[in-house]
């Protein structure tokens, strides 16, 4: 006798295999799609040969990164160059103007040099005013003396000195004014420069009260030497400073030499002989590392954002 139940539970059976082939089907996709994000974050951290290995894809992203580091380095190179150019010409001028200006220097001793008498200090000072009018005639470099619009610019020599006082050393009696002034004498180039050493006799030095003697003068340079390396000229200004430092009142009065330098580009230039290809070349150099470089910001933009979306997109579709 036929089971009244059977229809029943043949169909439970039914929907109990189809059930797990559902189950199974599911379980297989997920399976392959898991495989699939594993293998694609393995080929993203791979390394550009592992790369090459895996798929036989040449690394053009590897070598475009080379190609950037090696024209990255030799602007570098290039600009270190024509830095020291600049830092070269610069100390160059600076020992050029302690020969010209400081009397009798020699570099042997450059933190000895000092004058000890009144008598020094005057002849020194007339040294300097003296080789500043001679500029044009005695240096062997391309200097000449500041303008301002039509007029040369002055050597100035101030001294600084005690206001007011009285000083007994074979008593041990003294009476200062602690009070500090100033007093300036302008001195102008003219034409010619052959003249003799300026007059200084009316300048007279409080030698009692005396801190020191500063000595001011701008002169003008242009560095030619980048011709030779396919870079224009810049125009230098070097605001010369020479200090008589007596404020020790020691017997010994120490004189040193300064420049404060100003860069400042040439207002009329011309260049001649120089081949334009070679100024092409260089604009086509600067062409190429602009346009590596933002390829190369492209590309980790590019390989960021993939990297994001494997970790987010990928996810999230789980």
């Amino acid at each position: 006798m036929d089971d009244p139940d059977a229809p029943y539970l043949a169909f439970n059976d039914l929907n109990s295999n189809g059930g797990l082939l559902w189950s199974d089907a599911l379980a297989r996709q997920a399976q392959r799609e898991v495989e699939s994000f594993r293998r694609k974050l393995k080929y993203f951290f791979m390394n550009p040969c592992e790369k090459y290995r895996a798929r036989g894809r040449k690394p053009w992203k590897l070598m475009l990164q080379i190609i950037k580091i090696a024209v990255i380095t030799i602007q570098l190179v290039s600009f270190g160059l024509s830095n020291q150019m600049v830092v070269t010409f610069k100390e160059e001028n600076l020992m050029a103007f302690k020969h010209l200006f400081l009397k009798d220097y020699s570099d042997h001793s450059p933190n000895t040099y000092a004058v000890y008498t009144q008598a020094e200090v005057y002849t020194h000072l007339s040294h300097i005013v003296g080789q500043f009018l001679r500029l044009r005639n005695i240096t062997v470099g391309n200097h000449a003396h500041d303008k301002d619009g039509r007029f040369f610019t002055p050597l100035l020599i101030c001294q600084q000195f005690y206001h007011n006082g009285s000083i007994s050393p074979s008593n041990e009696t003294f009476e200062i004014d602690a009070q500090v002034e100033e007093e300036c004498l302008e001195i102008y180039p003219v034409q010619p420069s052959s003249l003799p050493d300026a007059d200084l006799s009316n300048f007279t030095l409080q030698f009692k009260r005396l801190l020191e003697v500063n000595v001011y003068f701008t002169l003008k340079a242009i560095n030619l030497q980048t011709v030779q390396h396919h870079e224009l000229p810049d125009c230098y200004d070097f605001n010369i400073t020479i200090r008589f430092n007596n404020r020790a009142h020691s017997g010994r009065i120490k004189v040193d030499l300064d420049n404060d330098v100003d860069i400042n580009e040439c207002k009329d230039w011309k260049v001649t002989g120089a081949s334009p290809k070679k100024i092409y070349y260089t604009v086509l150099f600067d062409v190429v590392i602009i346009l590596t470089c933002l390829a190369s910001l492209v590309l980790c933009t590019r390989s960021l954002s993939t990297g994001v979306q494997l970790q987010f997109v990928s996810f999230y579709q789980f």
